[in-house]
């Protein structure tokens, strides 16, 4: 009868420590992953861009119809270059940002703006929705690009 009880004891043990040993496992909570300042800044072109369209009854044409969104949303013209490559983003001007749908890429829809060179290897996007994604070099032939647009070769 001993070693029963002494066997029970150690399968009881062994579940606790497992128990306890994946709680971790189990947790509630979320793992986020911050935005980079490049996604930030794509995420509020994407936002005023889809802003200027309500407004102005048409997609944005250029710049020049981003910048009264911009300045009504307290962001400054800054943030339409990269930190990471000091370019202007490229932004897919006369697109309608409601149209559009989840693509083949991780499920992103269409891409409305992107870095031209990006850093590291890697370039930062946003879709017509407004979700950023920072992406390899090598996935960006990958991409859907709003109004069929082509991106230049760098």
């Amino acid at each position: 009868m001993g070693t029963d009880v002494a066997g029970r004891w150690l399968r009881a043990a062994m579940v606790a420590g497992f128990l306890t040993g994946s709680v971790g496992c189990w947790s509630s909570e979320p793992h986020v992953v911050p935005l980079s300042n490049s996604e930030k800044n794509l995420s509020r072109i994407a936002t005023v861009y889809i802003d200027a369209h309500e407004k102005l009854g048409r997609p944005p044409k250029s710049v020049e119809d981003l910048k009264p969104s911009l300045k009504e949303a307290g962001t400054p013209e800054d943030v339409l270059i990269s930190p990471n490559d000091g370019e202007p983003y490229v932004v897919i001007w006369g697109v309608d940002p409601s149209r559009g749908g989840p693509t083949d890429y991780q499920g992103m829809w269409q891409i409305l703006a992107y870095e031209k060179r990006g850093k590291g290897g890697k370039r930062a996007v946003t879709d017509i929705r407004g979700r950023p994604m920072t992406v390899p070099d090598a996935d960006f032939p990958k991409l859907t690009f709003a109004g069929r647009h082509q991106p230049s070769p760098n």
